[in-house]
């Protein structure tokens, strides 16, 4: 699933970083400017703890959640997606995220 979303993704040209973990993504949104986090079940069930987290070191920080919003504050999800989602909606999440967060 997460090599169709990379490709999804890359396809609408966008620059993909992929992690095995939490602890990774924050390894690098603090080496590097990330517009967007595309969390799903790589984010255990600390998503909301690792999600504050990584806005306190990029508070502008966009975040798609394919795993419903359930496990985040609605104030902190940009886009939610619940599965099953087609890669059309990802996408579209994804562009109304860069959208929002460039407003902001």
């Amino acid at each position: 699933m997460q090599e169709l979303i990379d490709q999804a993704l890359r396809e609408a040209g966008h620059c993909v970083l992929t992690t095995k973990n939490s602890l990774e993504a924050l390894e690098i949104v603090r080496r590097v400017r990330v517009d967007i986090l595309v969390a799903g079940e790589l984010f255990d069930e600390r998503r909301q703890e690792i999600v504050d987290e990584l806005r306190s070191v990029q508070p502008r920080l966009g975040v798609v959640s394919t795993v419903g919003p359930d496990d985040l504050q609605q104030t902190d999800v940009v886009a939610s997606l619940r599965p099953p989602f087609s890669l059309d909606d990802l996408r579209a999440a994804v562009a109304t995220t860069l959208v929002t967060e460039t407003r902001g």
